[in-house]
């Protein structure tokens, strides 16, 4: 492929953008259809260790699911700005593989992101209709190590890519 030519988003990364984009807009819908069963006073700031930390209005039931949103636009639009070739100062543009690995940290980022604030969204619905806790403490860690991951990942496949392309011209 031609190092000058945008890289296109990896058919993987479309369909799982689509899937939990899918599972996004469920939960959003589930919350609108309960939002009439909601108390006036829902719990928006809850701590793992005790009991409910500070109670708001219903309305705030969308707070959390807006900056998700927010958040996987930002990072949708990076996915797709990172297909296109930058010329660089004193360094080489980067090549096919790599724009490629960047898209796909992005993509993997944005959609672990989406999913976790889903699943957040569905404890604070079932917190606000008096239900148990879904979200523990442990699945808090569990998503950062995860993104951690991603990120580690990313950087050194990306560090190994830039490697191999200079192994190949020398």
């Amino acid at each position: 492929m031609n190092k000058l030519q945008k890289t296109p988003t990896p058919l993987f990364c479309k369909r799982l953008t689509m899937i939990v984009a899918t599972i996004f807009l469920a939960a959003i819908t589930a919350t609108i259809i309960q939002y009439s069963k909601l108390p006036t006073s829902i719990p928006v700031l809850q701590s793992f260790n005790s009991g409910d930390a500070q109670f708001g209005p219903k309305i705030a039931i969308f707070y959390l699911p807006f900056v998700a949103l927010m958040i996987f636009l930002m990072l949708h639009y990076l996915e797709i700005k990172a297909g296109y070739p930058v010329p660089r100062k004193n360094k080489e543009m980067q090549s096919h593989v790599q724009r490629q690995n960047a898209i796909m940290t992005f993509c993997l980022i944005k959609n672990a992101i989406l999913l976790y604030f889903t699943y957040s969204l569905w404890n604070d619905l079932a917190m606000a209709l008096g239900r148990e806790r879904i979200l523990q403490q442990w699945h808090a860690y569990l998503f950062l190590f995860i993104l951690f991951l991603i990120f580690v990942w990313g950087i050194l496949r990306g560090v190994l890519l830039g490697r191999n392309e200079k192994l190949k011209k020398s």
